[in-house]
């Protein structure tokens, strides 16, 4: 047998399967909501790429959002083994997230950090989270996990700072909304020309959303 076949091997144990809830707006401005939803989304996304866990939907997820229930009900009625709760306050060209994995049978925390970083570290920031989870975890990151975790449809944090805003304005869904996302988008594709996930909205393509 090769050196390093067995590190190189998919994980085969169960899936764990982890429930995000929406990360609570600390930063005293209900309108900053936009950009702690779009972190949560945005994480849900980083988990689902890897093989070995399982991510509860983001509009299950986010039934929850502000539910006063314990960690076990939601995990119960998720069929989560893990929930992954948080905060962001941001403030300026600062940003501040805390995180903590709970598992769901006995409330005991598995992993939890603080991070305080600049605002232009957003992304590295998410990619520190998602590893963070699986190194708690105990699971193994195959090498095109890590390298779609890396991946980012912009590394502009003021592009991608607007296109979360947008994205809210989207989900909001009504005709005056829809015109302040598309406007925005402009913004954003000014900012960064390559930025798929703009370049699909303002063109009406909502899919990618």
């Amino acid at each position: 047998q090769r050196a390093g076949a067995v590190a190189d091997a998919p994980d085969k144990r169960p899936k764990t399967t982890i429930c995000v809830l929406p990360f609570a707006n600390m930063s005293g401005d209900p309108e900053q909501e936009y950009f702690s939803d779009g972190i949560t989304e945005d994480i849900i996304t980083d988990l689902g790429k890897i093989s070995a866990i399982s991510v509860v939907s983001r509009s299950l997820a986010f039934s929850f959002k502000g539910s006063k229930g314990g960690v076990s009900d939601i995990g119960r009625q998720t069929k989560a083994s893990h929930v992954l709760i948080g905060s962001v306050r941001k403030a300026g060209d600062r940003v501040r997230i805390t995180a903590q994995l709970v598992h769901a049978a006995n409330d005991a925390q598995v992993w939890g950090e603080r991070y305080d970083r600049d605002l232009k570290a957003i992304f590295e920031l998410q990619d520190e989270i998602s590893k963070a989870i699986v190194a708690a975890l105990k699971l193994t990151l195959l090498p095109e996990e890590k390298a779609a975790l890396e991946q980012r449809a912009t590394n502009n944090a003021e592009a991608y700072k607007l296109y979360l805003m947008a994205r809210q304005f989207w989900l909001l869904d009504s005709e005056r909304n829809n015109e302040l996302c598309v406007r925005i988008c402009n913004r954003v594709v000014e900012l960064d020309p390559n930025y798929a996930q703009a370049w699909a909205e303002e063109s009406g393509d909502v899919a990618v959303l």
